[in-house]
């Protein structure tokens, strides 16, 4: 038995030593194929949202049985995506065993890819399998990638586009932060061509610390348009600049807003006169820029009433001009022209003259304060409607009321019933008159022949 258990013992180490020292030492003793991935770099570091870039990976094979037809595959997500012609499944063919520190067997592979360009600042991880072509056993590993989100701004709204020459306007310009990256330290300023808008009370430059994603911050100027600015469109350029963070260097946005100077303006009126049964008002154009095309109307109204056409045309006028408009212009319960003599039944009744002469005169009288009366009773605020083209070829109305005295248009009506009055007079006893006047130069040449008779009778005696 001992005998027997010392055989055994040596049978089994003579197959042990034949097992480490045989065919099957290179199996045992040597590592199989071990493909092992790094990230070498990557251009720009760190990528930029929206942009394009390039990751380099090395490939070794640490084991040490050569690997043969070696495939390494991308697997891309969010926020990365493939570049069109590029693929994702890269054939490196054999990577041989690993020997030492020896890098000629290391194999490097290039892949481009895109990042989302809303992607926001951090890191993600991009995958990699590496693998021997037909093999079903996949390595994968994960890298990290820098991503930084690109900083945009724009000046996305002015809210007027339209400065009255000479007048202070409030103009505000808005800065809405698009990009996908807060702005810090930015600097706003414009300019024009000749300076024809300029702030007042600031100078032109303003600052804001800081816009968040998705913020806006608005900028306020008081800015007056030059005064004698010819009407049109003028060109602002814009200045934006803002601290870059991917490089640490400002960056300025350059663009270009329309500004209008011009526009509409304003009007005065004033009385005039009153002549010759007409009312007339100065018309002013008391803006800053000039009308086309301006008419006056006075509309209906209660307290006045206009005989006739109720809207003159006055043509242009710019800015500080003057014109004259006339109507016929009396309260509505006039009805009858001031001064207009009575009819009588019996015009042949030449004892009634005196009589008829005395009643003319008192009905003139009642007329003018009937008128006077009148005038008084209703409103006096008259009421005005100037239209006319502003510089932007736009129709406009503009609105205006004259507190009218009633007694400027009394004076014309007694003027006008006096003359009515002298009228009626010559009229009536003019053949009167000139018989009178006849007889008297008849008379008076009778006399004169006569005295010249009497005096050649003396000189003949």
């Amino acid at each position: 038995m001992k005998k027997q258990t010392i055989i055994l013992s040596i049978f089994f180490t003579l197959i042990i030593t034949f097992v480490m020292s045989g065919t099957y030492t290179r199996a045992v003793l040597v590592p199989p194929v071990e493909l092992q991935t790094s990230l070498v770099n990557q251009e720009p570091d760190p990528a930029i949202a929206g942009d394009i870039f390039e990751v380099r990976l090395n490939l070794q094979n640490i084991g040490g049985i050569d690997a043969n037809d070696v495939m390494v595959e991308l697997a891309p997500e969010y926020p990365f995506s493939p570049v069109a012609g590029e693929g994702l499944i890269q054939h490196i063919g054999s990577v041989q065993a690993y020997q030492g520190s020896d890098t000629e067997h290391i194999k490097t592979v290039k892949y481009k890819l895109r990042v989302d360009r809303d992607a926001t600042a951090g890191s993600y991880a991009l995958n990699i399998w590496t693998y021997e072509n037909g093999s079903y056993a996949k390595v994968q590993k994960s890298f990290s990638v820098a991503v930084k989100s690109r900083e945009n701004a724009e000046v996305i709204h002015i809210d007027k586009t339209n400065l009255i020459p000479g007048k202070q306007n409030s103009l505000v310009f808005r800065i809405n932060n698009v990009g996908n990256a807060p702005l810090r330290d930015l600097t706003f300023h414009f300019e024009n061509d000749g300076n024809i808008i300029l702030p007042v009370g600031s100078d032109n430059t303003r600052y804001i610390k800081y816009i968040d994603i998705g913020g806006s911050e608005e900028i306020e100027y008081q800015v007056v348009a030059d005064s004698n600015a010819a009407p049109g469109l003028y060109k602002l350029n814009l200045y934006l600049t803002y601290q870059n963070s991917l490089n640490s260097s400002p960056t300025t946005i350059t663009t270009i807003a329309g500004i209008y100077v011009g526009g509409g303006t304003d009007f005065d009126v004033a009385f005039s006169e009153s002549a010759n049964n007409q009312v007339s008002f100065s018309i002013a154009n008391i803006g800053s820029n000039p009308a086309s095309s301006v008419s006056v109307m006075i509309p209906e109204q209660r307290g006045w009433r206009v005989a006739g056409s109720n809207a003159v045309i006055i043509g242009n006028l710019n800015k500080g001009d003057y014109t004259v408009a006339s109507f016929k212009l009396q309260p509505p319960n006039s009805t009858r022209q001031a001064g207009s003599p009575r009819q009588t039944l019996n015009g042949g009744n030449q004892g009634n003259n005196n009589a008829y002469n005395t009643d003319n005169t008192s009905n003139q009288d009642r007329t003018n304060e009937r008128f006077t009366r009148s005038a008084n009773s209703t409103s006096d605020l008259l009421t005005f409607q100037i239209a006319y083209t502003d510089t932007m070829g736009e129709r406009r109305v503009v609105e205006k009321q004259l507190k009218l005295s009633a007694q400027n248009l009394a004076t014309d009506t007694n003027q006008a019933a006096r003359a009515s009055s002298n009228q009626s007079f010559i009229s009536t006893y003019g053949w009167y008159i000139a018989g009178l006047l006849a007889i008297l130069l008849g008379v008076y040449l009778y006399r004169e022949k006569k005295q010249w008779l009497l005096l050649q009778l003396k000189r003949k005696s």
